[in-house]
């Protein structure tokens, strides 16, 4: 291994220039993610190369790689490209499909969003998940756009308990959608979608995907609302409220 023009210098001092500890150091070396060094009598000899590499394992760490995975980005023979085109598919993937993201209020932010409803709302957003205790006093609200959704639907007179459960009902059955969803594309990667597809043409077929996958959500959403409410009439008023009484 070339030293890079260097005289190298021993595992010490990679500790010290890296900051990754000598057991860590050994372990990636038994994992295979990081070359041995070079042997000059009964010297162990490093060089930047290996900084580089203990650099580039800590930042794919920190992306959520697992080591099996970091090792086969760095197995290949040429691992600074194989590492690129990862990180821009990485960067790809991550890219966020809503503006909604989480706020932080102050008391009176909070209660000018809540503004004239009738007392004990604020409670029950807790209670539902639409607003959670932040530190000092602060409130976190996770999704501000659900938020307002649930206070439109309190003022139609759906509650907000109710709403926060129609919300995590919806959220399983489309977690588990999504999920298959991905699956799939994964088992017609090369056929059907990406194929041989670089970084950038990955993200142009996301970019089109992400749009056309949330009005397709929403269609298909609608679509089976109007359907489970179609079968529901024609059962009749006799079994609306058999359900009614069940229920209540």
């Amino acid at each position: 291994m070339s030293t890079q023009g260097t005289e190298g210098y021993g595992l010490a001092e990679l500790v010290e220039r890296s900051g990754v500890p000598v057991r860590t150091i050994r372990y990636y070396q038994s994992e295979g993610l990081l070359a041995k060094p070079e042997k000059r009598g009964r010297d162990a000899v490093y060089s930047d190369e290996h900084v580089e590499r203990l650099s580039l394992i800590a930042e794919l760490r920190d992306r959520g790689l697992t080591l099996g995975a970091i090792r086969d980005l760095v197995a290949t023979d040429r691992p600074t490209r194989t590492v690129a085109e990862w990180l821009g598919v990485d960067a790809t993937l991550k890219a966020p499909w809503s503006d909604d993201k989480p706020r932080l209020l102050d008391r009176h932010e909070l209660n000018a969003l809540v503004g004239k409803r009738r007392s004990g709302l604020v409670a029950e957003l807790i209670d539902s998940g639409y607003v959670r205790p932040g530190e000092g006093d602060t409130w976190v609200v996770p999704s501000p756009g659900l938020l307002e959704l649930a206070l439109q639907l309190h003022d139609a007179g759906i509650d907000i308990e109710l709403s926060g459960r129609l919300r995590d009902l919806l959220r399983r059955r489309l977690a588990r959608a999504v999920d298959d969803s991905v699956a799939l594309l994964l088992e017609r990667a090369g056929s059907g979608f990406a194929g041989r597809a670089t970084a950038e043409d990955l993200a142009l077929a996301i970019a089109a995907l992400r749009p056309i996958a949330r009005e397709t959500t929403s269609l298909i959403l609608a679509q089976e609302v109007e359907r489970s409410l179609r079968e529901l009439l024609e059962q009749g008023p006799a079994r609306l409220s058999k359900r009614r009484r069940v229920r209540s």
